[in-house]
């Protein structure tokens, strides 16, 4: 390509085409199909930052945010492929001292006699001042200012726009109303500034503990809200136990001493859309309500979620859930009471591993279902040993070889070196339908022939 410098020896019209493309206000560049850069103007270079020679040896992908490169590979093929004769897009390129440069880029193609692609013409606008004071102003919009987290509106929007998405699916919800207690006599004692603080701390606490997709917004003075998604009753409880542990250790230092504070929640656990967000907020605060009027500091939740079926159930959301049956059971009311609380635990293990809860809580439930299985494991070794059980001894062995897997997986659980489908797999159909309802079965009779005796 001709640069400014030798235009005398060209026609005149290649020269003015040169002069406008050189001093144009906006940037300019001729690209090649496989998106080397062929020619660029002064306006191009002090966008992005880079020296015409500098920009020369890269292709537009190479400045491209990886964000938005593929949406505008696809606008180049279709139009390399007659699809479209022009686009126009908003993006990000990236400067060369790192930072980001939005754009708007309108691109169409010059053909060569044949037909044939030639190179593509870009024209790209600096848009960054524009977009800058938009992403401001949806931020003002939609983030509580204090605490950075969705502000009212926004979260009364996101959230009820997936209660009415999830209610289509089944998907089981949580909704979780959260309250500071005692947050006046924190500002009376401590000044206002100090109540401040304890919201922001609160938030980021939060936040710790809750996952991207969840649904988090300040909605009061000092009341927060949450949406769960794919979340049952079981993991719900699980979820706002820690949200009130993990604030409960919050150490604010303060001219004053240190301010420690705690929090009362109220949820309701539901699926469908029958009901609108403002009922299950209403919910949510009645059991908020008892939080506060029982002592503060704990969780109250009332769950809307019933579970009709009494077998291996696939739900509409994609839970597996284990129903327990009355046909499970063996009679010893000390046998039948540990069975179905395996059966509890197991499916807060399940719902938490499928919902993508954080690795930490996972873990805590597994660890918390093996100490239940091993103190059942005890018992029932005990039971059914005084009851005259031939094979308790098998029976016993089978007990430790499950045992000894399952702190073989909690422990590569911990290291990240064992999927969550492995871990399901066992607990749920190992340990829990395999052993508990086949294994378990064998020294039924045993059990209802040692009831005849005592008869």
């Amino acid at each position: 390509m001709n640069t400014i410098d030798n235009l005398c020896s060209l026609p005149q019209d290649e020269q003015l085409f040169y002069i406008a493309f050189h001093y144009a206000a906006i940037g300019m560049a001729l690209v090649a199909p496989d998106g080397k850069w062929l020619m660029v103007n002064s306006s191009l270079c002090n966008i992005v930052g880079y020296q015409e020679k500098e920009l020369l040896s890269l292709t537009f992908q190479d400045i491209t945010h990886p964000d938005d490169l593929n949406q505008d590979l696809q606008y180049v093929e279709r139009v390399l492929s007659g699809d479209l004769d022009t686009y126009q897009m908003e993006k990000r390129y990236l400067h060369k001292d790192g930072s980001l440069i939005y754009i708007l880029l309108s691109v169409s193609l010059a053909r060569n006699e044949d037909g044939t692609p030639r190179f593509l013409i870009s024209q790209i606008i600096d848009i960054t001042e524009r977009k800058l004071l938009e992403l401001e102003l949806v931020k003002q919009a939609t983030e509580d200012m204090l605490t950075g987290v969705n502000n009212r509106r926004r979260f009364y929007d996101l959230a009820g726009r997936e209660i009415l998405r999830g209610g289509r699916y089944g998907d089981p919800m949580i909704l979780l109303m959260i309250d500071i207690d005692h947050f006046k006599a924190i500002n009376d004692t401590y000044g206002h500034a100090i109540g401040d603080e304890a919201l922001k701390r609160l938030a980021t606490a939060c936040k710790s503990v809750l996952r991207e997709v969840d649904i988090f917004g300040r909605v009061g003075g000092e009341e927060f809200c949450v949406l769960l998604f794919r979340t049952d009753a079981a993991i719900g409880r699980q979820v706002a136990e820690r949200l009130r542990k993990t604030v409960e250790k919050i150490i604010q230092p303060t001219d004053q001493g240190i301010v420690r504070f705690t929090i009362s929640l109220g949820g309701v656990a539901f699926s469908g859309n029958e009901q609108s967000l403002e009922y299950r907020i209403k919910q949510a605060d009645n059991c908020l309500y008892k939080a506060k009027s029982r002592g503060r500091n704990r969780v109250e939740l009332i769950d809307e979620i019933t579970d009709q079926s009494m077998t291996m159930e696939n739900l509409q959301a994609g839970f597996v859930r284990l129903q327990w049956s009355k046909a499970y059971e063996c009679g010893n009311q000390v046998i039948d009471s540990q069975h179905r609380n395996l059966f509890s635990q197991a499916n807060a293990l399940l719902s938490a591993l499928i919902a993508q809860q954080d690795t930490s809580l996972c873990q805590e439930l597994i660890d918390n279902l093996i100490a239940e299985v091993t103190t059942h494991f005890a018992v029932e070794e005990r039971i059914i040993k005084s009851a005259g059980y031939q094979l308790v001894t098998e029976h016993q062995k089978l007990h430790k070889e499950l045992l000894a897997k399952s702190k073989l997986l909690a422990r590569r659980y911990q290291k990240g070196t064992v999927e969550p489908a492995e871990v399901f797999h066992f607990m749920a159909i190992e340990v829990i339908s395999r052993h508990l309802l086949r294994e378990d079965r064998k020294f039924f009779t045993c059990l209802h022939d040692t009831d005849s005796d005592m008869d």
